[in-house]
Order: C-alpha cells, then sequence, then structure tokens
C-alpha cells in the first residue's frame, strides 16, 4: 500500500511524526508519498523554512517521496488546497490512500457533509445565498447551509464538526477525491493533543502555530519536547543563524506590490476588497496589522492574508479554471522536491502511470513543451514561472534576513537522502 498525505510540515513536528508511524505501523504503508506546500503556505504567508530545508526533515523521518503544491493551489481556500494536494498525488498513478488527522475520525459523518455540499441541493444553496445577503461571512454562511441538509436532531453535532479546522479541511479532501474521481481511498485518523489554534505548548504535542511563535518569541527551548530530538537541533540552528521566516519578513516587499492600485486580476481580490487596501494603504506598516486594519464583518482576516499573498506572489485569476461551477486550480505539472531509497524504487511506476508531466528541475519545466496537455503553452510556463518566482521572492527576503547568498530556484536539484 502506497499512502498520500497532504501538508505543509511548517514545521515538522511530534503530531506529523505520529501521522507517518500510524502510516506505516496500522494501516501498513510500504510507502509514503507526500504533496508538499512550497515556500507560501495556506493561510496566506510565508513558511517558517524553505520547501527544501522541510523536504529534507521529512524525508529524513519517514517519509519517501515528497512532490510541491502549486503555489496557486497552496495559498488557496480550503478546497483549492485540498485540490491541489489531490491532484498532484492521483496523477502520480501509485497512491492507493490518503492519510489525513481530524478532530472526529468519523470518516462516514465527515463524508456525508462533503456530499451534501457537492450535491448543492435548493435548501443549501438558498440558505448559503441567504446567509451571504445577510451580510453573514462565508464560514457561517456554509454552516448553516450544511445544517439544512441535516436533521434538527444533529445540528449540534454538525456544528460542533464544522467548529473545528482540521474537521473542515478533512471535508474538502473528500470533496476533492470527488471531483477529481479519483480512486484514492480516504482514511482519516483522530488527531491528538493541542488543537489547530492552541499557541500553548504543554506535553509533547503542540500545535505547528504555537512553535511559530514560541520560535518567533525567542523560546525555542519551549518546543524541545515537541519536536523529534535531531529536528529540534536542526530548527535551533535555523533560529541562531536567522534562518526563520515570519510573516511580516514580507511586508516591504508587499508595501511596494500594493502600490500598483486597481487588484482585482490577483485571485481573492474582489473591488471591494481592492478599494479598501487602497483606501488604507496609507496605514500599511506590516503585513499582520494591516490584514486586521481591513476585515470587515463578511470577510475574515484569512481570507485577507490569501489576498494579499496573491498581490506579493502575482497568482492572478487567470491560474484558476471553473470545475463544476468551481473556481479551482490549475494543475498542469508536477515538481518532485526528493526522495529517500525508498522512494526511488516508485520512480519507474511514476514513469509508467503518471498522467502529468513532472520534474526535477525547473530548467526541464521551462524548456518542456505541453503539446498534449489540456492547457495551452503559455499558461503552463506562467504557473512555472509563478512558482519559480515565489521561491525567489523567499530568497530574496531570506537572503536579506541571513547576509549569506541562497541557492538559485534554476541550479536547484530534487533532494536524494
Amino acid at each position: 500500500m502506497i499512502t498520500g498525505i497532504i501538508c505543509e510540515y511548517n514545521p515538522f513536528h511530534n503530531g506529523h511524526k505520529l501521522q507517518i508511524d500510524y502510516a506505516r505501523k496500522t494501516l501498513g504503508s510500504d510507502k509514503i508519498v507526500v504533496a508538499l506546500s512550497p515556500d507560501f503556505t495556506q493561510r496566506g504567508e510565508i513558511a517558517l523554512l524553505s520547501k527544501y530545508e522541510r523536504t529534507k526533515i521529512a524525508l529524513e523521518l519517514g517519509v519517501d517521496l515528497i512532490v510541491q503544491i502549486p503555489i496557486n493551489a497552496a495559498t488557496d481556500s480550503a478546497l483549492g488546497y485540498a485540490y491541489g494536494g489531490i491532484k498532484v498525488l492521483d496523477s502520480l498513478g501509485i497512491v492507493d490512500t490518503l492519510l489525513f488527522s481530524c478532530e472526529d475520525n468519523d470518516i462516514d459523518i465527515l463524508t456525508k457533509i462533503a456530499y451534501c455540499e457537492l450535491n448543492e441541493t435548493n435548501s443549501y444553496t438558498n440558505t448559503l445565498t441567504s446567509s451571504l445577503k445577510k451580510g453573514q461571512n462565508y464560514p457561517t454562511s456554509r454552516e448553516n447551509a450544511v445544517l439544512s441538509c441535516f436533521m434538527d436532531s444533529d445540528s449540534e453535532r454538525i456544528r460542533d464538526i464544522l467548529s473545528k479546522p482540521n474537521n473542515i479541511l478533512a471535508i474538502e479532501y473528500i470533496k476533492a477525491i470527488k471531483l477529481l474521481n479519483s480512486n484514492i481511498t480516504p482514511v482519516c485518523m483522530k488527531r491528538v493533543g493541542a488543537s489547530y489554534k492552541d499557541n500553548n505548548i504543554e506535553g509533547n504535542i503542540a500545535s505547528a502555530s504555537a512553535i511559530r511563535n514560541a520560535i518567533q518569541s525567542g523560546n525555542i527551548d519551549t518546543i524541545k519536547g515537541t519536536v523529534p530530538n535531531q529536528t529540534y537541533n536542526s530548527y535551533k540552528r535555523f533560529y541562531n543563524d536567522n534562518s526563520c521566516l515570519y510573516p511580516d519578513d514580507v511586508s516591504p516587499m508587499l508595501g511596494y506590490k500594493l502600490l500598483q492600485g486597481n487588484l482585482t486580476e490577483y485571485k481573492d481580490c474582489n473591488e471591494e476588497l481592492s478599494n479598501r487596501i487602497n483606501n488604507e494603504l496609507h496605514s500599511f506598516t506590516n503585513l499582520t496589522s494591516f490584514r486586521s486594519l481591513i476585515k470587515s464583518k463578511n470577510t475574515t482576516e484569512t481570507r485577507i492574508s490569501r489576498a494579499l499573498s496573491h498581490v506579493l506572489l502575482d497568482i492572478t485569476n487567470d491560474l484558476y479554471e471553473e470545475i463544476d461551477g468551481r473556481i479551482l486550480p490549475c494543475i498542469p505539472y508536477i515538481y518532485i522536491l526528493g526522495f529517500n531509497d525508498n522512494g526511488s524504487m516508485l520512480m519507474s511506476d511514476i514513469k509508467d502511470r503518471c498522467t502529468l508531466p513532472y520534474f526535477t528541475s525547473y530548467n526541464d519545466a521551462l524548456e518542456y513543451s505541453f503539446k498534449e496537455s489540456s492547457y495551452d503553452n503559455s499558461s503552463v510556463l506562467k504557473l512555472i514561472s509563478t512558482d519559480i518566482g515565489a521561491t525567489r521572492i523567499y530568497n530574496i527576503i531570506l537572503a536579506n534576513k541571513t547576509n549569506k547568498e541562497v541557492t538559485s530556484e534554476l541550479s536547484r536539484k530534487f533532494l536524494v537522502v
């Protein structure tokens, strides 16, 4: 059995290791393939460590092969992120199961909720539309719409499920599998330890956000029991070298990019948000304070953060397509970040079964002719350039912070551990 996992590893911690061990010992997985977010994450923030450092750590701790989630999917909504991850894993032609962790590991109820949203009954659609018209934000409107598909006696449980972020992502994984008509089987395990939003570090499993906050605050010793031993030593070295990047490190570049005026060509940045950004731009000092300043009742701070990342990274609306009435990221190719000895044995099967062009070098990707792709060549090259550009931005910020030269993305080769 080959198990796929979709993740950010931002940063890799004991909860991630527990998931890998579950795949090996409980599911009996022979190999583990990960679809990893690149240098920017689904919350629209810069990653703590580069995608190559996170790839190296994951390969050393039990993952066999790692492919990249394209940047247009990695910074998208939960469904777009899930769709991008499933698309690359499914296109490899080798992944049997998708393993994910969630607060309520009841695959049946999660599937029912997913299918409720996909089927879009009149009740669901009318309730969603009505809630949005009342000025409620999308998460609240979505919850109301889902509740309309269930009996009143189930409402308390459904509300509880939809209040937990990993449950929501699990539902999006199931929806993405269905939208892609994939044969991958979804498998959930119960999330243990701290919740996704818990910023306290207690015990040996903490949330990724708590670990990031501790590192940024200089309290790196507090994370020692929450990450594998060898990983802790790496994180301490990165911290001491000033190589950890934090959300506000993008602020100078972002402030400059926001000066261009009309921002509606960028994903998630509609006319209302574009106007709000321009009206408040005189108050811009950094990312975190600005996104808090411009949030509104019907636009969450996370949505704003993603929109701002799309401006920064030149992620425009033409990098997405409509599928079954949903705007989803275009995924025309696969980029392999690295593998270990066990993962190298998968390459011959990938060569035979992969349904998308795959690359281990961006130079090869730029020179490839996508004649048989469902996308035109210029569109694919634009996405490749956007992927490369995102890492270039990351590298510029890292080089400026450390005062050290960073290897060019075009000079990079995949990692072998």
